[in-house]
Protein backbone atom coordinates (compact mmCIF):
# COMPACT_ATOMS: atom_id res chain seq x y z
CA UNK A 1 0.00 0.00 0.00
CA UNK A 2 1.17 3.51 -0.70
CA UNK A 3 1.99 5.94 2.09
CA UNK A 4 -1.18 7.94 1.32
CA UNK A 5 -3.61 5.04 1.63
CA UNK A 6 -2.90 4.13 5.27
CA UNK A 7 -3.59 7.62 6.69
CA UNK A 8 -6.76 7.80 4.58
CA UNK A 9 -7.95 4.46 6.00
CA UNK A 10 -7.18 5.62 9.55
CA UNK A 11 -9.16 8.81 8.95
CA UNK A 12 -12.09 6.85 7.52
CA UNK A 13 -12.06 4.54 10.55
CA UNK A 14 -12.07 7.54 12.88
CA UNK A 15 -15.03 9.09 11.02
CA UNK A 16 -17.00 5.84 11.25
CA UNK A 17 -16.34 5.65 14.99
CA UNK A 18 -17.51 9.25 15.50
CA UNK A 19 -20.74 8.56 13.61
CA UNK A 20 -21.33 5.36 15.57
CA UNK A 21 -20.78 7.14 18.89
CA UNK A 22 -23.00 10.11 18.03
CA UNK A 23 -25.92 9.67 15.63
CA UNK A 24 -25.90 13.33 14.52
CA UNK A 25 -24.34 13.80 11.11
CA UNK A 26 -20.63 14.55 11.00
CA UNK A 27 -20.15 17.65 8.92
CA UNK A 28 -17.15 18.26 6.70
CA UNK A 29 -16.53 21.91 7.65
CA UNK A 30 -14.52 22.55 4.48
CA UNK A 31 -17.60 21.82 2.36
CA UNK A 32 -20.28 23.70 4.31
CA UNK A 33 -20.47 27.46 4.01
CA UNK A 34 -23.25 29.92 4.53
CA UNK A 35 -26.52 29.22 6.26
CA UNK A 36 -27.58 25.58 6.31
CA UNK A 37 -30.70 23.99 7.71
CA UNK A 38 -29.92 22.29 10.98
CA UNK A 39 -30.74 18.63 11.22
CA UNK A 40 -33.97 18.00 13.11
CA UNK A 41 -32.10 15.63 15.41
CA UNK A 42 -29.73 18.40 16.51
CA UNK A 43 -32.66 20.66 17.32
CA UNK A 44 -34.38 17.82 19.21
CA UNK A 45 -31.15 17.23 21.10
CA UNK A 46 -30.84 20.93 22.01
CA UNK A 47 -34.34 20.92 23.53
CA UNK A 48 -33.82 17.56 25.27
CA UNK A 49 -30.49 18.67 26.75
CA UNK A 50 -32.09 21.87 28.04
CA UNK A 51 -34.95 19.92 29.60
CA UNK A 52 -32.55 17.41 31.13
CA UNK A 53 -30.79 20.18 33.03
CA UNK A 54 -34.11 21.70 34.08
CA UNK A 55 -35.38 18.33 35.33
CA UNK A 56 -32.25 17.87 37.45
CA UNK A 57 -33.47 20.70 39.71
CA UNK A 58 -37.20 19.95 39.51
CA UNK A 59 -38.14 22.48 36.82
CA UNK A 60 -40.80 21.60 34.29
CA UNK A 61 -39.89 20.79 30.70
CA UNK A 62 -39.98 23.48 28.05
CA UNK A 63 -42.08 22.89 24.94
CA UNK A 64 -40.26 23.03 21.61
CA UNK A 65 -41.59 26.10 19.79
CA UNK A 66 -41.63 26.40 16.00
CA UNK A 67 -41.89 30.20 16.36
CA UNK A 68 -38.79 30.39 18.58
CA UNK A 69 -37.00 27.89 16.35
CA UNK A 70 -37.66 30.15 13.36
CA UNK A 71 -36.31 33.13 15.29
CA UNK A 72 -33.20 31.18 16.39
CA UNK A 73 -32.66 29.95 12.82
CA UNK A 74 -32.46 33.61 11.74
CA UNK A 75 -30.38 34.77 14.73
CA UNK A 76 -27.67 32.10 14.40
CA UNK A 77 -26.48 33.04 10.87
CA UNK A 78 -26.86 36.75 11.57
CA UNK A 79 -24.69 36.72 14.69
CA UNK A 80 -22.41 33.96 13.39
CA UNK A 81 -21.59 35.95 10.25
CA UNK A 82 -21.36 39.28 12.08
CA UNK A 83 -19.17 37.77 14.82
CA UNK A 84 -21.30 39.66 17.32
CA UNK A 85 -23.08 37.84 20.14
CA UNK A 86 -26.74 38.68 20.72
CA UNK A 87 -26.66 41.38 18.03
CA UNK A 88 -29.80 40.04 16.32
CA UNK A 89 -31.59 39.74 19.67
CA UNK A 90 -30.87 43.37 20.53
CA UNK A 91 -31.48 44.65 17.01
CA UNK A 92 -34.90 42.93 16.71
CA UNK A 93 -35.84 42.97 20.40
CA UNK A 94 -35.98 39.20 20.36
CA UNK A 95 -37.80 39.22 17.06
CA UNK A 96 -40.91 40.10 19.03
CA UNK A 97 -41.04 36.47 20.24
CA UNK A 98 -37.97 35.68 22.39
CA UNK A 99 -37.62 36.97 25.95
CA UNK A 100 -34.11 35.58 26.52
CA UNK A 101 -31.33 33.99 24.50
CA UNK A 102 -28.24 31.86 25.00
CA UNK A 103 -25.54 31.49 22.35
CA UNK A 104 -22.60 29.25 21.59
CA UNK A 105 -20.79 31.48 19.11
CA UNK A 106 -18.19 30.27 16.60
CA UNK A 107 -17.34 26.97 18.25
CA UNK A 108 -14.75 24.97 16.28
CA UNK A 109 -16.71 22.10 14.76
CA UNK A 110 -13.63 19.98 13.91
CA UNK A 111 -12.65 19.99 17.60
CA UNK A 112 -16.02 18.56 18.69
CA UNK A 113 -16.89 16.43 15.66
CA UNK A 114 -20.62 17.18 15.55
CA UNK A 115 -23.18 19.84 16.33
CA UNK A 116 -24.53 17.66 19.14
CA UNK A 117 -21.16 17.60 20.87
CA UNK A 118 -20.93 21.39 20.59
CA UNK A 119 -24.37 21.61 22.19
CA UNK A 120 -23.47 19.05 24.87
CA UNK A 121 -20.24 20.85 25.86
CA UNK A 122 -21.75 24.31 25.55
CA UNK A 123 -24.74 23.48 27.71
CA UNK A 124 -22.43 21.96 30.34
CA UNK A 125 -20.38 25.16 30.36
CA UNK A 126 -23.49 27.35 30.72
CA UNK A 127 -24.90 25.11 33.46
CA UNK A 128 -21.59 25.27 35.34
CA UNK A 129 -22.08 29.03 35.79
CA UNK A 130 -24.59 28.15 38.52
CA UNK A 131 -27.04 30.49 40.20
CA UNK A 132 -26.56 34.06 39.15
CA UNK A 133 -24.91 33.15 35.85
CA UNK A 134 -26.88 34.63 32.95
CA UNK A 135 -26.90 31.49 30.81
CA UNK A 136 -27.79 29.28 33.77
CA UNK A 137 -30.62 31.62 34.75
CA UNK A 138 -32.01 31.48 31.21
CA UNK A 139 -31.97 27.68 31.26
CA UNK A 140 -33.81 27.47 34.60
CA UNK A 141 -35.96 30.58 34.11
CA UNK A 142 -39.74 30.69 34.30
CA UNK A 143 -40.15 30.14 30.60
CA UNK A 144 -42.47 27.64 28.97
CA UNK A 145 -40.98 27.34 25.47
CA UNK A 146 -37.61 27.03 23.78
CA UNK A 147 -36.34 26.97 20.22
CA UNK A 148 -32.85 26.34 18.89
CA UNK A 149 -31.06 27.38 15.72
CA UNK A 150 -27.75 26.28 14.21
CA UNK A 151 -25.45 27.99 11.71
CA UNK A 152 -22.35 26.33 10.27
CA UNK A 153 -19.84 28.60 8.58
CA UNK A 154 -16.77 26.71 7.41
CA UNK A 155 -15.16 25.21 10.50
CA UNK A 156 -17.31 27.19 12.96
CA UNK A 157 -20.76 26.56 14.37
CA UNK A 158 -23.02 29.02 16.17
CA UNK A 159 -25.96 27.73 18.19
CA UNK A 160 -28.76 29.98 19.44
CA UNK A 161 -31.23 28.98 22.12
CA UNK A 162 -34.30 31.26 22.42
CA UNK A 163 -36.71 31.27 25.38
CA UNK A 164 -40.17 32.61 26.17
Amino acid sequence: MSNCVLPALALLTLAVRVVAADPSPVVNPRRVTGSVAAYAGDLDFCVAETNGYRASIGRSALVRSAVLESYAAAAAPHDGSARAVHQYFHKTRGGGVAFAENQLPWWPLPQYGSVREVIRHGMAMMWAEGRGGGHYENIVGRYTEVGCGVFIDGPNVTVVQAFR
